[in-house]
């Protein structure tokens, strides 16, 4: 089997039907130019793949607004990170040789050690909104962009279930909400007091969109050449949401923080506040436990408090065993004197 067959069958497979299917497309598309359509799969071996993976971490940064902008001199936004390039190379590639060894039966004596080409990424972050920083945001984001912020800092979601939600997922009278979650994972989330607030209000600003923002002056957009109309409300978008806030955090002055931190913050604070790690798991849709400690993370007052009541714990039983054990000897000794 070639690469290009093997390719065109896995996109439309899998890859077509997930939330990320433009991207599997362009990495796709991408590995067959540079792989070759006509390359067998048992010719895929560790020293291409590692080739591979040195010319994708060559390339620079690019969005659709610069290449609209070819003749603008702007500033270089660098490389492609090292989980750009694990998502572009190696991992896209060993999917698509596991479903042809799995599923199509294809023989690959030689097929890479996928391990090896992995490149190293920055540990987990460890950051959460704390509440002085949260009533700075208050003050200084925008109004319409203030239910999205809340409702992935309550609920925990990804960027992309928060851009995407549509009335048809929520579900007031059953008080549940159904999102599609990375890797087409299924995820239900009860709607409580506090989410019923926050999106009843919301039900007549869009027909289908449940988050939308004010336009605040009329433009064409440079990259899809859609025209907004100032005063018109619109679906935000993937990029637009990140956008906002990332000004909102600069304006309040909160700094190095990502909107994926509200992710962070939702993990935390419930695990702060009902101690179940299994929960937090639930929360944000993990099927792993491994996957929910590196975001449920203690910070220096969790650890503090902890050890207090370590401390705590520790002097009342040694009390207790210092009261029980004098008590012994008093028993002992009143014994030894009724015998004599």
């Amino acid at each position: 089997m070639t690469f290009d067959v093997a390719a065109g069958r896995y996109c439309a497979e899998i890859g077509d039907h997930t939330a990320t299917a433009r991207e599997t497309e362009r990495n796709m598309a991408r590995l067959v130019e540079w792989i070759g359509p006509d390359t067998l799969l048992t010719d895929i071996t560790d020293d291409l793949v590692a080739r591979l993976v040195a010319r994708r971490r060559a390339d620079e940064k690019v969005n659709a607004a610069r290449k609209k902008r070819p003749g603008k001199a702007l500033a270089p936004l660098g490389r492609v990170s090292n989980g750009q390039v694990n998502r572009s190379v190696p991992e896209l590639l060993r999917r698509v040789l596991t479903r042809a060894r799995k599923v199509w039966k294809v023989a690959l004596p030689d097929e890479p050690n996928w391990t090896e080409h992995r490149l190293p990424e920055p540990r987990e972050r460890v950051r959460e909104l704390h509440y002085e920083e949260e009533a700075r945001l208050e003050d200084a984001e925008r109004d319409d962009y203030r239910a999205p912020r809340l409702f992935a800092q309550i609920t925990g979601v990804r960027r992309r279930e928060v851009a995407s939600l549509t009335w048809r997922q929520v579900d007031f009278e059953a008080e549940v909400i159904r999102v599609m979650g990375k890797g087409d994972k299924p995820h239900i989330i009860p709607i409580t007091p506090e989410l019923y607030a926050l999106l009843w209000p919301l039900r007549d600003q869009h027909e289908t969109a449940v988050f939308t923002y004010l336009c605040r002056r009329t433009r064409k957009c440079a990259t899809s050449g859609r025209k907004f109309v100032r005063g018109q409300r619109y679906p935000i978008t993937y990029n637009g949401l990140s956008t906002a806030l990332r000004r909102s955090f600069a304006k309040a002055g909160i700094a190095d923080f990502r909107l994926h931190d509200l992710r962070h913050t939702s993990a935390t604070r419930t695990l702060r506040a009902t101690g179940n790690l299994k929960l937090v798991q639930k929360l944000l849709n993990h099927s792993a436990l491994s996957v929910t400690e590196k975001y449920a993370h203690a910070d220096l007052d969790d650890l503090r408090q902890a050890m207090v009541e370590t401390a705590a714990d520790d002097a009342a039983r040694r009390t207790k065993s210092r009261t029980a054990s004098r008590t012994k000897k008093t028993t002992k000794g009143q014994v030894l004197d009724v015998t004599a």
